[in-house]
């Protein structure tokens, strides 16, 4: 067959090769991301028995306090039907403290079923670091801003000054006032240097001008580059949800000892986390 006319015969395949190669790349992009995400799993954190309302697994806890806080939420869920758990940790294991926080609340399923309604503080002292876990049925009450002034006001500055236990004891009453409506933060709270108030009186102005200057950045932007979207904002990324906010529960199972266990409470990762 003469060159041209074989030139001819393969002319009306190259819109299907086009169409293959559209086609083929995005279902390696696919495939490439699948097999990453899949690499990047890893086990749920090896939650330890619950051997009461107060887990002290790191023994930063004096008996007297344990047996203080155990008796405060012991009273405190007759009269609510709330479950709070105090644990520290001795070793987060590398792993996030919200993963840790979804895992025990999950795994040892604080909370009674149906309600939800359940409550993990989580210090874990030798990685500094701290979590409230809020069940789904608590979050109304205790929403995750409320959470996070408890850890900065209440306990982590009582947490720099060595004071582990007092820690522990000023957020466990201050997340049994958020539960009950009457939790305002302490006098810590009014002490911020004045940086709060000033970025109240000036959030308007600040959110202005952010939003100009973003606005003149990206439509410079787009107009020199014609292929990226139409959405002003489109270089942001959704982070999605909360963290942890798509954790599995399955494969825990609720221990428990010395007469307390979890009623079947579901978690999905609310609350704040904090350091010091």
């Amino acid at each position: 067959m003469p060159a041209d006319m074989a030139a001819i015969d393969r002319r009306p395949m190259a819109p299907f090769r086009g169409i293959a190669r559209s086609v083929l790349w995005p279902c390696l992009l696919a495939l490439l991301i699948a097999a990453a995400s899949l690499a990047g799993a890893r086990a749920d954190p090896p939650i330890p028995p619950l051997t009461g309302r107060v887990v002290d697994d790191a023994h930063v806890l004096g008996a007297s306090t344990i047996d203080r806080l155990t008796t405060r939420l012991q009273n405190y869920e007759a009269a609510t039907t709330n479950q709070v758990v105090v644990v520290t940790l001795p070793d987060l294991k590398g792993y996030p403290i919200e993963d840790w926080g979804l895992a025990l609340g999950r795994g040892w399923g604080i909370g009674q079923k149906g309600k939800d309604n359940g409550v993990l503080l989580i210090v874990a002292p030798n990685d500094r670091q701290l979590r409230i876990e809020v069940g789904y049925g608590l979050e109304g009450q205790l929403p995750d801003a409320t959470a996070d002034k408890i850890i900065r006001y209440e306990i982590v500055p009582r947490f720099k000054g060595g004071d582990l236990e007092g820690g522990v004891d000023a957020g466990v009453v201050a997340i049994l006032a958020a539960l009950g409506g009457s939790y305002s933060p302490s006098a810590i709270a009014t002490q911020d240097d004045g940086v709060g108030v000033m970025i109240g009186q000036y959030a308007g102005p600040i959110f202005l001008v952010l939003f100009l200057v973003v606005f003149v950045v990206s439509h410079i932007r787009r107009k020199y580059d014609p292929t990226r979207r139409r959405n002003v904002f489109y270089w942001y990324d959704d982070p999605g949800s909360r963290s942890g906010g798509g954790f599995s529960s399955g494969g825990f199972s609720s221990h428990s000892s010395g007469g307390f266990s979890g009623g079947g409470g579901s978690f999905g990762g609310g609350g704040a986390s904090g350091r010091w």
